[in-house]
């Protein structure tokens, strides 16, 4: 039986990254592989935490010394894969999935490099699955096209970064829709048949730039933003109360969005601290999903939500014209599957 080490976030209160990491995991081992799961990233920045910095100025400055950070995040490594083969030798290491190539992310951008890099010094390959990311030129660039060169198979979840890994890194990568379409797939048993007697929000804190893409002019209009789409649910007869939550189990902003939204009117509560398997029997029970994360609204098209993204970032609004209708849905979830399929079939050939 062949070892994988998964590294991915799903160690994380991310649901997002959690359902990420029950789809990889839970499909390689139907498939005969011995699982080892390890976190692709951690704040390593929290080292240099003290209780007299209430605002993290000095981890915030970590983060822009890129020597300190790989030096950091290269212990780190080291130390987690000399744990894991004190146990037993790993055969291969599968990155996936979610945004890990961000560069734009600066524990993300120092992460793969290194990860790649220490990987490829035991000679355990890397196959990269479901990752999307983006580009910034300059160091990290040339880094980023080195490590991707070393890694036996890429398969990204969007057609943007398939574009930047063959133009940016002249490296090929294989598109498949995000694992994420596979949920039901890999977990039947999770879909229910209980009433549609809610409307679920999960909606994100907002930037500046975020205001300026919805032609917003600050947080009250957006929360009037979202009254407004809500209000549009119930004025169609769905006449239902609305629950307002997070994909972030430790996120409190649903209880100020609730306030908000019964302040204009709306029958509205928080329910915050869900767990994955909690989500999932709350999409169960929903009619309508209004939501600004893209897990939630893949994981609510397999439940049967009608499904409405909040499109203050591209991703967001490219899934709503390419996944607004649920009669494509078991074409994507096949060919999800289908990228789940590839990946076993080249650990088993490599």
């Amino acid at each position: 039986m062949s070892r994988i080490l998964l590294l991915n976030q799903g160690h994380t209160d991310n649901i997002g990254d959690q359902a990420i990491d029950a789809v990889l995991s839970m499909f390689l081992r139907t498939r005969g592989f011995d699982v080892t799961s390890a976190p692709y990233e951690e704040y390593v920045e929290g080292r240099i935490q003290f209780t007299f910095d209430r605002k993290e100025i000095l981890p915030r400055a970590a983060r822009h010394m890129p020597a300190l950070m790989d030096h950091w995040h290269r212990n780190r490594i080291r130390a987690l894969l000399e744990r894991i083969e004190d146990s037993g030798n790993i055969d291969a290491a599968v990155i996936g999935g979610g945004e890990l190539l961000a560069m734009s992310h600066r524990g993300f951008s120092s992460t793969f490099p290194i990860w790649c890099e220490e990987l490829n010094k035991r000679d355990i390959p890397v196959f990269i699955t479901g990752v999307s990311g983006d580009f910034r030129p300059g160091r990290n660039a040339k880094r980023f096209a080195h490590a991707l060169r070393t890694c036996t198979y890429i398969s990204v979840r969007d057609l943007p970064t398939e574009r930047i890994i063959r133009d940016y890194y002249s490296v090929d990568a294989v598109y498949h829709p995000d694992v994420v379409f596979s949920y039901t797939r890999i977990f039947p048993n999770t879909v229910g048949t209980l009433p549609r007697n809610a409307s679920l929000c999960i909606p994100v804190r907002l930037n500046a730039a975020a205001y300026n893409t919805l032609h917003l002019a600050d947080e009250g209009a957006y929360m009037d933003y979202l009254a407004a789409a809500l209000r549009r649910e119930r004025e169609s007869g769905t006449n239902t109360p609305v629950i307002v939550t997070s994909t972030v189990s430790s996120e409190k902003y649903p209880e100020q969005v609730a306030q908000a939204l019964a302040a204009r009117g709306l029958d509205a509560g928080a329910r915050t601290g869900l767990e994955l398997p909690e989500f999932i029997d709350l999409l169960n029970s929903t009619g309508s999903l209004l939501s600004g994360r893209m897990h939630a609204c893949i994981l609510g098209l397999q439940y049967g939500c009608d499904v409405h993204p909040i499109p203050y970032r591209a991703k967001l609004a490219a899934f709503a014209s390419e996944y607004g209708s649920v009669s494509d849905l078991d074409h994507i979830s096949d060919a999800s599957y289908a990228g789940l399929e590839e990946l076993a079939t080249r650990l088993e050939v490599r």
